[in-house]
């Protein structure tokens, strides 16, 4: 989905996707890394430097 820019997908083609990105991901067919931050940090979150290749994920 990287690279896809608002319109150039329906919501609903995307949702229609989602099940088998999921199978693909726990199926180990794509590397997610990631880290979670609580969303309360998210002024850190938000001025700390990327790290490439890692997602940050806020969590209520």
């Amino acid at each position: 989905m990287r690279g896809n820019g608002r319109g150039a997908a329906s919501t609903r083609a995307h949702l229609a996707e989602l099940p088998s990105l999921i199978g693909e991901i726990d199926g180990g067919g794509i590397a997610v890394t990631a880290r979670t931050m609580p969303l309360a940090d998210i002024a850190t979150a938000w001025t700390e430097p990327e790290v490439p290749g890692v997602r940050t994920v806020l969590t209520p």
